[in-house]
Order: structure tokens, then C-alpha cells, then sequence
């Protein structure tokens, strides 16, 4: 089985009794990660990322996020595994997620590095050819997506992820799985169809009460106001985009014009 590492803060014991009470339903051992948080963080390094000088840079608590995720992936890598899962702690765990995670550990798929088993429940575009793992689906992202609630990857790209300069320099998810990020069109990220993770809050709408309650989105939407990006700006990463998608994906057309699906949850 692959270890599995999941973040949560220590003022959120009620998200940890939810995740370790789900992953005994399934049956899943995980290894809890002490979320960062903006208190903890030396001022430079929020300086560097969380000014207003950039319409990309992000709040304390979003760099805190990342900076939590990173904290496990340095975990795995000192636990010496070949492969490692992440989750967050608001994640509503399928019943099938232990034997997906076993074909996994039997090793990934040739010449691919990070699965993400999460869904978002928006629209997102995927590739037409599907790649089977046992009997699981996994299709490769072709466009971007929200969430790092569940994800896997291989120890040597733990390992580039972790020495990137560009690292911090979006939030995780879009560093990660969006089309401004650097990995979708220079690695095969691929997604498991149907999913097997889902934030709680995706499913229910508890943005602010119970568990489903985010202390990163009430900041996004209470606290931070970030400066937004000129028109130029995003023409420019419009046109960049494009062509990144054509450079990278122009092998599978039918996949890049066709229309977007959602990504169901399966329980």
C-alpha cells in the first residue's frame, strides 16, 4: 500500500477525528501532517510571496497551505518510500480508494509521475484516451482544475517539485493542476474517472459551519484582497496558454476541442 500523508492544523481537531474515522471505515492507515500556519512562517518568506507587487501572489494563509502540502511531501521522502498519497482533511473518502491505491503501490503507470484521484465536481477538459490501471480509468488533464484533496506521486517528482524555485510562487493547486501551472503540459497528469476523493464542502455547500468550514476560503473571501490582473496581463497568459496547448496536446485534438466533463465522486 502506498503511505498516505494528510494535513490538518491543530485548531481543527474536528477535521481529524473525520478523516481518522473514515480512513478506519476503509480501512487505511495515514500518517497526519501538522498543517503550517501564517504565525509560524519567517517574515521574508511571507514577504516574498505575499505582497501586492504581482497579481498572481496569494495570501499568509493560502503560502501556509503550501507550505503544509510540502510538509509532507518531505515527510514521504524521509520515510523512504517510491511512491507517495496526499490528502487534505476535509476529504469524503471512497469505498474504493484502498483498492485503488493498492494498484498504485504495484506502481504507476509508464512515464507518469503525479495521479490525482479528486474531484472538484466542475467542468475540466481531459484527454480522449483512456489508460487503465487494473479496473480503474485514468484519463490525462488537459486543462486545469482546483482541489489537491487527494493526489499520488513518484519520489523523483517529489523530488523536482520540492527543488523548483517556482514552487511558491502560485497556490498549490494551480502549481499543480492548472494551466498556468508548470506540470500538465510538460508531464502526463492524469486523472482517475470516477473519482474517489471529494471535499466535503463540495458535496454539501458547509463552507462556513462544521467541518466542511475552510478557514483558507473564509481568509480568501474575509481578509485578503488581492490586486487583480490588467486586461494585458491576461491576454497574455491567454495567448501563452494556447500555445502551450497546442505545442503539448495537438496529438490528441479530439480531447483538446472537444467539450468538458465533469468528474463524478463515486462513494
Amino acid at each position: 500500500m502506498l503511505p498516505i500523508y494528510y494535513v490538518n492544523l491543530a485548531s481543527r481537531p474536528d477535521r481529524r477525528d473525520f478523516m481518522d474515522a473514515q480512513f478506519a471505515r476503509v480501512g487505511l492507515a495515514a500518517r497526519r501532517i501538522e498543517a503550517v500556519t501564517p504565525a509560524t512562517i519567517a517574515q521574508e518568506i511571507v514577504e516574498r510571496h505575499c505582497g501586492a507587487r504581482r497579481p498572481d501572489q496569494f495570501s499568509p494563509l493560502q503560502l501556509a497551505c503550501n507550505l503544509s502540502h510540502q510538509a509532507a511531501w518531505r515527510a514521504f521522502l524521509a520515510d523512504g518510500g517510491s511512491h507517495g498519497a496526499f490528502l487534505e482533511d476535509d476529504g469524503v473518502l471512497s469505498e474504493r480508494l484502498p483498492a485503488f491505491l493498492r494498484e498504485l503501490a504495484s506502481g504507476f503507470p509508464p512515464g507518469v509521475d503525479i495521479v490525482r484521484f479528486e474531484t472538484a465536481l466542475r467542468p475540466v477538459r481531459l484527454g480522449s484516451r483512456p489508460l487503465h490501471l487494473g479496473r480503474f480509468e485514468l484519463r490525462r488533464m488537459l486543462g486545469g482544475d482546483i482541489g489537491t484533496c487527494g493526489y499520488a506521486m513518484t519520489r523523483s517528482m517529489t523530488e523536482r517539485l520540492l527543488a523548483d524555485p517556482r514552487l511558491n510562487d502560485q497556490v498549490i493547486d494551480a502549481y499543480l493542476f492548472s494551466r498556468s501551472g508548470p506540470l500538465i503540459h510538460l508531464h502526463r497528469v492524469l486523472q482517475l474517472v470516477p473519482a474517489l476523493t471529494v471535499q466535503l464542502a463540495m458535496l454539501d455547500g458547509t463552507l462556513t459551519t462544521g467541518v466542511g468550514a475552510s478557514d483558507l476560503e473564509l481568509a480568501r473571501t474575509m481578509v485578503w484582497r488581492s490586486r487583480p490582473a490588467s486586461r494585458r496581463h491576461r491576454l497574455a497568459q491567454n495567448i501563452r496558454q494556447a500555445a502551450l496547448d497546442a505545442r503539448y496536446f495537438a496529438t490528441d485534438l479530439r480531447g483538446l476541442l472537444g467539450s468538458r466533463t465533469i468528474v463524478p465522486f463515486e462513494p
